[in-house]
């Protein structure tokens, strides 16, 4: 958020200081979530009336810098899986009536799958940008920091690109879907991605608490929520993709996450990364606290988490640094592949490759 200060740890990595909780804007003192029906031809017009309802202009001025994060998790298109691009162009396109400084942005796929600079070409996101005027970034790219901060009196840290830092505010754009791990994935788990290391699976210890602290220190403010199609079973690359056509925007993150947790059938009090993020002050999950502006009861979904048993071993690694080294970053890693009948840092630059 804007007025969010920052100081230098020891060694001179930047340090977030805390930032006030998020509650709406002067004109819209609570925190909302507008729901509507995708419909292609009128994308555009649709999401401005939920921006609108949202108050968007009370925070984003003429001077304002805005980074956008799409969910390209893939390197391609990949319904319940990756950001429409539809929605992606649009949102941008809003956001630059009002502003000349807006980034989209993503990095490069987990251990090493793919490249930042394929999966945006192939989302279509330079011809996006030239169109709307926007800023394409490659987070792999750029130069990066070392964040640390005490997170609900954990001590974590995360590695960002410099250059969200100087964001004045940011928008998450995930899709609707589930996580072997996690629960969900969607807004506060997009911005994982933020995160520019290939192996940043090696950060996973206390990674409800990294969340946060990335969506502290990006500015984190605004969700648009992909559910043209979610993503069922298992994922967050593979599952059943399943035709919702809901468009979620929230002026919080952790509301707005609540809300399409809910969505899906799951009780949001049950995801340890929201609450985490609501205990550190960046907003409210229970359901009393927010206004839903639309009728979230036409999109209700009964989503099912089903982990397989290379899943279930994959997630005791995210309870342990040490544990995470010796599967993913060691001399037994080939093995351990090979007995679970994975292949080792397979590259993914087809449809079919992810499955």
């Amino acid at each position: 958020m804007k007025g969010m200060g920052c100081t230098r740890s020891r060694g001179g990595e930047r340090r977030s200081a805390p930032r006030q909780n998020v509650k709406g804007g002067p004109h819209l003192n609570q925190s909302a979530v507008a729901v509507f029906r995708y419909e292609p031809d009128q994308i555009e017009a649709d999401l401005k009336v939920a921006f609108d309802s949202l108050h968007w202009r009370d925070y984003i001025k003429t001077d304002t810098k805005v980074f956008i994060k799409p969910n390209f998790t893939l390197p391609f298109p990949k319904p319940g899986v990756t950001t429409s691009t539809k929605l992606v162009e649009a949102a941008l396109s809003i956001l630059r009536t009002r502003t000349s400084e807006v980034f989209v942005g993503e990095s490069d796929g987990g251990y090493a799958s793919f490249a930042a600079d394929y999966s945006l070409r192939n989302h279509g996101i330079p011809e996006i940008c030239t169109r709307t005027g926007s800023t394409m970034l490659n987070l792999s790219a750029m130069e990066r920091t070392r964040v640390s901060e005490r997170v609900n009196g954990k001590s974590v840290e995360v590695t960002l690109p410099r250059v969200l830092l100087d964001m004045d505010e940011s928008l998450s754009m995930p899709v609707l879907k589930v996580h072997v791990v996690t629960g969900v994935s969607l807004s506060l788990k997009n911005m994982w991605g933020c995160h520019p290391d290939t192996l940043r699976l090696l950060d996973h210890t206390n990674l409800s608490e990294r969340l946060a602290l990335i969506a502290r220190s990006i500015h984190l403010r605004f969700a648009v929520v992909d559910g043209i199609y979610g993503l069922d079973r298992r994922g967050p690359m593979n599952g059943d993709p399943v035709k919702v056509g809901a468009v979620l925007v929230g002026n919080n993150p952790v509301a707005t996450d609540a809300t399409a947790t809910r969505l899906m059938g799951f009780r949001a009090e049950k995801i340890g990364h929201i609450i985490t993020a609501s205990k550190a002050g960046l907003g409210p999950y229970g359901q009393n606290e927010i206004k839903v502006m639309g009728d979230l009861g036409r999109f209700q979904q009964h989503f099912h988490l089903k982990p397989t048993i290379v899943d279930r071993l994959g997630s005791l690694t995210f309870r342990s640094d040490l544990l995470t080294k010796l599967v993913f970053d060691s001399p037994i890693t080939r093995p351990i592949y090979a007995v679970a009948g994975r292949e080792y840092r397979r590259k993914i630059r087809d449809p079919g490759d992810e499955l």
